[in-house]
């Protein structure tokens, strides 16, 4: 067989075989088959490997002869073992080599005089297709007309099979097949790191329409049915009969763009449902699953037989591939999520160069400042929506309970009381004081008289002695009554003080309140919304401001 024969021969293998067992689709694995399936020819000068390699042409021919060592198989055995390194380091690219090089002696059997398969252990002859009454029947002479047809012929088959290996054999058959399971499947493998285009031709389920076209396939619900974005715009869903808005009648998924996906889980609480979907990534686009209670009640209407993105009523709104535009469309941008789990599928072009794992900015450019109240707390707004705010500005004030001006006038009525009561303590013990002084200088003047008595002998010194007694019991009477009025009077300065301090520390506790009951804007701004929420037990204010530009 002719050069060009050989190497389609062997191109057809590595495409049809090869490619099959898993072996790659490259243009250096091409190239070793191709010269593999040459190389045993090394043996007559009259090939084209031959005229390369002319004095190891030479040496071979002379020795050996043509279609003997070079084609059997014993010497690809040999090659074999040779190669054994090499097929640890590359099994891809040996095998290409390898079976390239067979390839060649097994073509060569078809020719009238065959191939000695076996040399040096047998000097038979292999051919094929054998006939003992005609030996040549059906064979192929090196250079006829039929050999080089079947260079052609070999060739003109490489690229159906070029075709199938490119595609790979599952894919070949999925593409034969046109299902939306195919197409399903096929989804599933591009969409890991392309955008996925559906070449469809589909009507629809309610009013048969045909639909023809090449769409974006955003996601797929279950092994039968895709999500894609129709002609108008929005999500549809393709799929079997009575399942899906559309029912394919024929449907393949390509690749399209490079594309990354990520994926991230977002806890919603006290997040504006439209902060998830904005972004200023025009090569990016995301989709919300997952359910969510908002802070209202909300009727959201339903597409009757079609696919909705956004479905719920009350205070729960569920998501499946909802976007941003969705929720612009049914006014659910600015409502305020107070629980519930969203997942975050970002598809990116490939060239987008926004971070991927920064967090979603609020709708509109605002920010979100929250304030806590708790029960028993009033709010009072200093700002109201629209109204234009500095870094600084009072936003809204909590009113500072009761509790404080109760604990102080519970104070106020204990001084009282306690002063009263030691006031009147104090009138009886100044009663008794002045009763006692009256009695000590009554005592004191008839000790002095019975001492000028006793003195002139007109008394007994144990006159004197009684008299001086009972003048020392009224000394110390009058001298514990004014320790216990010095008590007394100890005593409530005490009260006074303790209550005074409980008092001061009242009014600080009330100012550190009063301070902290001031929610002051950050920066300044326009105040967009204020919303309230309920969170474990409290109520939070949720202030949507809108940055100003410096």
């Amino acid at each position: 067989m002719i050069a060009s024969t050989h190497v389609g021969f062997a191109g057809f293998l590595y495409l049809l075989l090869l490619t099959t067992a898993g072996v790659g689709l490259t243009a250096l694995n091409a190239l070793a088959v191709m010269v593999a399936s040459v190389l045993p020819d090394i043996d007559t000068g009259a090939s084209i490997i031959g005229r390369v390699l002319p004095p190891l042409t030479r040496l071979i021919e002379r020795k050996f002869g043509h279609r003997t060592l070079t084609h059997s198989l014993p010497f690809a055995a040999l090659l074999l073992l040779l190669f054994l390194l090499p097929l640890l380091a590359g099994i891809d690219l040996f095998a290409c080599f390898f079976v390239g090089y067979v390839s060649h002696p097994l073509l060569d059997t078809c020719t009238p005089n065959g191939v000695r398969l076996f040399y040096p252990f047998s000097r038979v002859r292999c051919v094929f297709p054998f006939d003992g009454n005609s030996p040549h029947r059906f064979r192929v002479a090196t250079g006829s007309k039929i050999d080089r047809a079947l260079g052609i012929l070999f060739f003109t088959a490489c690229l159906p099979a070029f075709f199938v290996a490119d595609q790979g054999y599952e894919r070949f058959i999925r593409v034969a097949q046109h299902t939306i399971e195919s197409a399903v499947r096929d989804y599933e493998v591009y969409a890991r790191s392309s955008i996925v285009l559906a070449s469809m031709e589909v009507h629809d389920q309610m009013t048969g329409e045909p639909l023809r076209g090449r769409f974006q396939v955003v996601g797929a619900l279950n092994p039968h049915t895709l999500v894609f974005k129709g002609p108008d715009g929005s999500l549809h869903t393709v799929g079997r009969d009575f399942e899906s808005d559309y029912s394919a009648d024929n449907i393949v998924c390509v690749r399209g763009e490079p594309a990354r996906t990520t994926v991230r889980n977002v806890e919603m609480s006290s997040r504006f449902l439209g902060s998830l979907a904005a972004s200023d990534d025009t090569l990016a686009e995301s989709f919300l699953f997952g359910e969510v209670v908002t802070d209202g009640n909300l009727l959201i209407p339903t597409r009757l037989r079609r696919f909705s993105p956004v479905s719920g009523s009350g205070m729960r709104i569920r998501m499946n591939y909802a976007r941003g535009c969705d929720l612009r469309d049914l006014n659910l941008e600015n409502v305020l999520a107070t629980g519930g789990m969203l997942t975050v599928k970002t598809v990116r072009k490939e060239g987008s160069s926004g971070p991927l794992n920064a967090d979603f900015p609020p709708p509109s450019g605002g920010i979100l400042l929250t304030c806590i109240v708790t029960p028993g707390e009033t709010v009072e707004f200093r700002k109201q929506k629209g109204d234009t705010v500095r870094a600084g500005e009072i936003l809204a004030i909590r009113t500072v309970p009761t509790v404080f001006d109760e604990q102080k006038s519970l104070n106020d009525r204990k001084r009282e009381s306690t002063t009263s009561q030691e006031q009147a303590r104090l009138v009886e013990l100044d009663r008794g004081i002045a009763d006692a002084a009256l009695a000590s200088g009554s005592d004191s003047l008839e000790c002095g008289n019975a001492c000028d008595l006793v003195r002139r002998g007109f008394a007994s010194s144990a006159s004197l002695v009684r008299t001086e007694l009972k003048w020392d019991r009224t000394k110390r009477a009058l001298g514990k009554l004014i320790a216990a009025r010095r008590l007394i009077v100890g005593r409530i300065a005490l009260d006074i003080a303790r209550l005074s301090l409980a008092d001061a520390g009242l009014r600080a506790k009330a100012g550190i309140h009063a301070l902290k009951s001031e929610f002051r804007a950050t920066f300044d701004g326009i105040l967009l919304d204020v919303r309230r929420a309920q969170f474990n037990g409290k109520e939070k204010l949720v202030f949507l401001i809108k940055r100003l530009p410096s």
